[in-house]
């Protein structure tokens, strides 16, 4: 049954884009009313732009399953009380997959910065973000970076004290260094349903290297004095120090050979050496992940769910303890619930 609602959901998010409502084709997003500034949403400021950081963009199919069902796996641990330290929830609802949301996701994370963009409100909604920006690794797949990402903004309920759940006040997480409290009660809020996401993969910024671009001269050393011990220079112990590796001249991603020249034709280090070059070659990539959610929540003094028995307060219109996330109120016409 499971690999059946598999292949629907494949097939759904397929073809769903040849039936779904295009919403700026009648509505001008630079005039949207909820944005302070004009021209200011961000189907309106960041559409049609990029960054010249940016090296891939988008979700494909497998991965908008993989977001949704990692949210829907989390939240249904909040409302049947598998959720350390928080209590069980009454009408803790199942989120679906919007495209307009997916859209603005992904206009926004084409833009690689590390910040919240201004304004995103649609005309049905308000609408709240989740962010995560992370290297990506050689060894991690795309699952890994997603699981880590969804996983963190859950993990706000680890410093979310459970009386929190019953008013929510943005104050409950005013520490200077912040936490993920709030991109937690974002992605955790029961009346949210909807949600949208999208990735983008950017190279890394150069690191500024001005203190280390002159090379100093090193001091002839008498060959009695040298004997057999190795010497590196004054500049290259800075920069194996500092991880600066780049100077004004030289193109993106090439770096120093930092190998010290006594053993780069050792077969002992040849190897290493050889590696480590083919890494230094490769640009670094950074992976910014952003989700958005409808209707948003974090509104001040409402509860983030309603703590009780699960599915004891399911909303108008919803059912509950049915399907594969047997703890979340789920529409009465999800596909889920005919398939199993």
């Amino acid at each position: 049954m499971l690999f059946i609602y598999y292949v629907y959901t494949l097939y759904l998010f397929t073809h769903a884009s040849a039936i779904k409502n295009k919403s700026e084709d009648i509505f001008d997003y630079c005039k949207h009313p909820d944005c302070s500034l004009k021209n200011q949403h961000t189907m309106c400021a960041a559409k049609n732009k990029q960054s010249p950081r940016l090296f891939a963009s988008g979700m494909t199919t497998w991965m908008k399953y993989q977001i949704l069902l990692l949210h829907n796996r989390h939240r249904d641990n909040i409302a049947t009380g598998m959720e350390a330290g928080q209590p069980p929830a009454a009408n803790m609802r199942k989120l679906y997959w919007d495209y307009e949301l997916e859209e603005m996701a992904e206009v926004w994370a084409r833009q690689c910065q590390k910040r919240h963009d201004e304004c995103r409100n649609t005309l049905r909604f308000n609408v709240l973000q989740n962010m995560d920006v992370r290297p990506v690794s050689p060894r991690v797949t795309e699952a890994q970076i997603l699981a880590d990402a969804v996983g963190a903004w859950f993990s706000g309920s680890r410093i979310l004290s459970p009386e929190y759940v019953w008013s929510f006040r943005p104050s409950n997480c005013s520490g200077s260094g912040g936490c993920n409290a709030h991109w937690y009660s974002a992605a955790a809020w029961a009346s949210t349903w909807r949600i949208g996401c999208s990735q983008a993969l950017c190279t890394a910024k150069q690191r500024s290297c001005i203190l280390f671009r002159k090379r100093r001269t090193p001091k002839a050393v008498s060959s009695q004095a040298s004997g057999n011990v190795t010497r590196s220079t004054t500049s290259e112990n800075l920069l194996l120090r500092t991880n600066y590796m780049s100077t004004a001249k030289q193109k993106p991603f090439e770096n120093f050979d930092m190998t010290p020249k006594s053993s780069r034709g050792s077969p002992i280090h040849r190897g290493m050496a050889e590696e480590t070059d083919n890494k230094r070659r490769e640009p670094r990539i950074i992976a910014y992940t952003f989700c958005n959610y409808g209707p948003a929540g974090n509104i001040d003094g409402f509860p983030i769910y309603e703590p009780g028995p699960t599915c004891s307060n399911c909303p108008s219109g919803t059912q509950c303890d049915i399907g594969t996330h047997r703890g979340l109120c789920s529409l009465l016409g999800d596909p889920e619930n005919k398939i199993l």
